[in-house]
């Protein structure tokens, strides 16, 4: 894979960096780019590390044997992102090898730490809400560890070039996040990306890429950052891997001149964060967790029926706080619909046995029963390893 012609232009009130990106194990092109309002050209500029780190991954996916970046990268990111590769292709047993960079090094200077401040990836969720706010409880007001301005990207999780595009959605984000960051006395950047194009697989996004691109992004900024935080899924002690957003695999989309951390919110369960968000009153209206863009009600943030939703509301419950939020379009997880949502992976578990309390303690024992049930059948299926036949029958099948 080839990245060349690294250019900046306006136009239509963005401000956009992007390049030209060429495989060369299949005849294609792409025009991948990092695009802000104009107001906010100041965030970003065209810089070969965010070009290296967004289009790395794709490449080994994509089978490339070699990443040739116009323009000097920093040796030490080179050599991270390297490592990065090895252990995703250890964690998955993979065949693929890591892609050769292939670049002029230009070794990026230490920041101004003074000069530059701490920003934070706000997509909506629980995760990225609560480090937010757990950050502002923690540092004052101009201290640089601090979060002092945060990104919500357009073409990752919002925007998915598999899924429907709900700019109504995305618009609303924008209006319930930027109240929230002025409150903190933030600036909300928004961000539109199209690097999921060199590669749209969803496996490959969710176990491999995820927290990659969003370094990417960190980087294109990295002129003000000094550190950035991408906030972890589970606890410390559920986190999953393989996993695209690992915090030992981020920790290598990182360098002398960017940290990138977890703000150290692994040390939180779901509960506890939604716990600790129910402080702050406004906050959990602004909440955006949804998968199924396309069943998004029209002036809503959530479906309210995917698998992610009904989790959430679960956990809002246990919380005493699902009656008062408006986040969701329903106000009650029902037994038909916790019936349709399966337990997938050991870290779900984490989330449902902490519900499980509370929802006694209401008396919902319609609720508790049916995930008395989930929590047994999954258990048992782990224990007869019936779930290492799942991805081998997908595979026979032709199903991703």
């Amino acid at each position: 894979m080839i990245v060349r012609n690294i250019q900046e232009k306006h136009a239509d009130g963005q401000y956009q960096i992007q390049a030209e990106v060429e495989h060369e194990t299949r005849n294609a092109r792409e025009t991948i780019f990092f695009s802000v309002p104009s107001e906010q050209a100041h965030w970003i500029r065209p810089e070969p590390n965010a070009f290296m780190m967004g289009t790395a991954i794709a490449a080994l996916w994509n089978g490339e044997t070699r990443l040739e970046i116009e323009g000097g990268v920093d040796p030490q990111l080179s050599s991270r992102l390297t490592l990065a590769m090895r252990l995703l292709t250890r964690w998955h047993k993979s065949p693929l090898r890591p892609v050769k960079i292939v670049a002029p090094a230009a070794a990026r200077p230490l920041p101004d730490i003074s000069r530059s401040t701490t920003a934070l990836f706000l997509s909506g969720g629980v995760d990225s809400l609560s480090a937010l706010y757990w950050n502002a409880s923690q540092y004052p007001m101009g201290d640089p560890r601090r979060v002092g301005v945060a990104f919500f990207v357009h073409g990752l999780d919002v925007g998915d070039p598999n899924k429907p595009d709900r700019l109504d959605v995305w618009n609303l984000g924008i209006q319930k996040l930027s109240a929230l960051c002025r409150e903190l006395g933030l600036e909300l950047v928004t961000v539109k990306v199209n690097l999921r194009n060199l590669a749209m697989s969803w496996r490959l996004y969710g176990g491999w890429q995820h927290a990659s691109l969003l370094a990417a992004i960190a980087h294109a900024a990295s002129s003000h950052l000094h550190r950035c935080i991408i906030a972890p899924d589970y606890s410390i002690e559920h986190i999953p891997h393989p996993h695209g957003s690992h915090p030992w695999l981020n920790s290598y989309f990182g360098a002398d001149f960017l940290e990138i951390t977890t703000g150290d919110m692994e040390q939180f369960s779901r509960v506890e964060k939604i716990r600790f968000l129910s402080t702050h009153p406004g906050v959990l209206n602004a909440l955006r967790v949804c998968w199924d863009s396309a069943a998004i009600p029209a002036g809503h943030l959530n479906c309210g029926r995917c698998l992610k939703c009904v989790r959430t509301m679960l956990a809002f419950m246990a919380c005493g706080q699902l009656a008062e939020t408006t986040a969701f379009p329903s106000h009650d997880v029902t037994p038909q619909l916790m019936k349709s949502i399966p337990i997938k992976t050991l870290a779900e578990l984490e989330l449902y046995f902490e519900v499980l309390p509370a929802l006694e303690a209401m008396g919902r024992q319609d609720l508790t029963a049916i995930i008395r049930r989930k929590i047994w059948l999954f258990q048992a299926e782990h224990t007869l390893r019936l779930n290492y036949l799942r991805p081998v029958a997908k595979k026979l099948l032709g199903r991703r």
